[in-house]
């Protein structure tokens, strides 16, 4: 009788257990940063420089693209690319290779455009490479949700995420009661740097990644 019980329980257990393994080692591998590396690198994307030529305006694998930009047109901030998540460097070596600067999610994800979209954006101020498997749906896995006061203690470096839709990263509280927010935005079509009032965030959810050196 109590056989079947004590092997029920140590499945159970051991099941567990063997469950938490593959996220304890995605944490144990994810880089690790502090929350001055986090904001350093979001401001020098937002900040990015570059030059949009007449070869960046057309998308050879979408015929529906429509680009933001014009030729000769000097941008501050890496373009918002949906699905995209490359670095300054990878952006700038895809720009000289002729792709298209920037796609928004009505036209798919574009392997001829270049750019970066906002779960792209924030994980790479985080520290993670291009190319990884994480969106604003899965962020949770890498980031956990803190039991802080939001309006008040939040730190440089957190996030601010609505699942299936949207991400910001976190710089600072000001004065007025605004916040200081950096994100990969589709409507301005670039990486920008802004303050931003509260109620934008009522759906949100502030993230704090797992991977901080505090």
């Amino acid at each position: 009788m109590w056989l079947p019980f004590r092997i029920l329980v140590m499945c159970l257990v051991f099941g567990s257990v063997a469950l938490s393994w593959p996220q304890a080692s995605t944490i144990a591998r994810l880089p690790r940063a502090s929350r001055a590396e986090i904001v350093a690198r979001a401001h020098a994307i937002a900040n990015h420089g570059w030059t949009c030529s007449s070869s960046n305006l057309n998308a050879s694998c979408s015929r529906k693209y429509r680009s933001d930009w014009k030729a000769g047109q000097r941008v501050t901030g890496i373009p918002y690319r949906w699905g995209g998540s490359d670095t300054p460097e990878l952006f700038d070596k895809k720009l000289a290779q002729g792709l298209a600067a920037g796609a928004h999610s009505q036209y798919g994800i574009l392997s001829c455009a270049a750019g970066i979209d906002c779960s792209g954006f924030v994980t790479q101020a985080w520290g993670l490479p291009a190319g990884h498997a994480y969106s604003t749906s899965n962020l949770r896995q890498i980031a956990g949700k803190p039991k802080y006061n939001w309006y008040t203690d939040m730190k440089p470096g957190d996030a601010l995420n609505l699942p299936g839709s949207h991400v910001v990263l976190f710089t600072g509280y000001n004065p007025d009661g605004t916040i200081n927010i950096c994100e990969a935005s589709g409507s301005k079509g670039r990486v920008v740097c802004h303050s931003a009032t509260w109620s934008r965030f009522v759906k949100y959810i502030p993230l704090q990644y797992k991977g901080i050196d505090e």
